[in-house]
């Protein structure tokens, strides 16, 4: 009975080691933008070169959070770090610069960097499609944050 005890316990625990829980996101839009998601309090800062950051806190639910892990785990777990995925698609919202670092903060205190390029064009690599379904979930679920609808503009621009 012990065995099969414990043989259960191990069963668990390997079929969630590939589920790498996120701790914290943090989106580095260029120079522009700093976006620390984080349950349950997140914040949006805008960096300015002639004056002082505007930050916005904002409330990241329970279940949005949640929803932010299930998809990493579905989208984003298999990446290796320092990814770098080129998005050749006119319809993405494009940064001043260009790209968009995604730093997940694992709370096996593992990190996973993931940048985004945009390059234009009119298709996406097919091997970085899952990503770009979590990068659409992660703008979407921001544009939804009523105290980002608001948000001042940065006027810093990277050639």
């Amino acid at each position: 009975m012990r065995i099969l005890t414990l043989l259960s316990i191990l069963f668990f625990i390997s079929c969630d080691a590939n589920k790498e829980p996120v701790e914290y996101i943090h989106i580095k839009e260029s120079l522009s933008n700093d976006i620390y998601i984080k349950y349950p309090k997140s914040e949006y800062v805008t960096h300015f070169y002639d004056k002082k950051d505007d930050t916005i806190k904002f409330d990241l639910s329970k279940n949005e959070f949640d929803s932010i892990q299930n998809l990493y785990t579905k989208y984003v777990n298999s990446y290796p770090t320092d990814t770098e995925i080129y998005l050749k698609n006119k319809n993405f919202y494009v940064t001043h610069g260009g790209s968009s670092e995604y730093h997940f903060s694992l709370k096996n205190k593992n990190n996973k960097v993931i940048t985004l390029i945009y390059t234009g064009g009119n298709d996406v690599d097919k091997e970085f499609e899952n990503f770009t379904k979590f990068d659409t979930y992660v703008q979407k679920l921001l544009n939804r944050k009523k105290e980002l609808k608001n948000k001042p503009l940065s006027k810093i621009f990277v050639l």
